[in-house]
């Protein structure tokens, strides 16, 4: 009776055991789950990111050729003439009353 009893003490704890591994093993797997819903959740958001860096970059090029448009003699001049109505001299201005 001593044997039958040591046998069912030892089924007990293997099934203890094996439960205990079988719900270790389901915590780890949704845990790894998890993390690779992360994962390419950031992966999406970087991809995001580097668009808007690409695009951010295109502006400030845009921006710095603008930059030196605007501090070129060729616009100085354009705004003179047109704002200002000046003119080089030489030059004859015609005025039309027709309007």
């Amino acid at each position: 009776m001593a044997k039958k009893k040591h046998k069912k003490k030892k089924s007990f704890t293997r099934t203890i055991v094996f439960a205990f591994m079988v719900f270790f093993v389901m915590v780890m797997a949704a845990s790894v789950y998890n993390q690779n819903q992360t994962l390419n959740a950031l992966k999406k958001e970087e991809t995001i990111l580097l668009q808007q860096i690409e695009k951010e970059k295109e502006k400030q090029l845009e921006l710095q050729s603008r930059q030196s448009y605007y501090e070129s003699d060729d616009y100085i001049e354009k705004v003179a003439r047109e704002q200002l109505g000046l003119v080089k001299s030489g030059e004859l201005v015609f005025i039309n009353n027709a309007e």
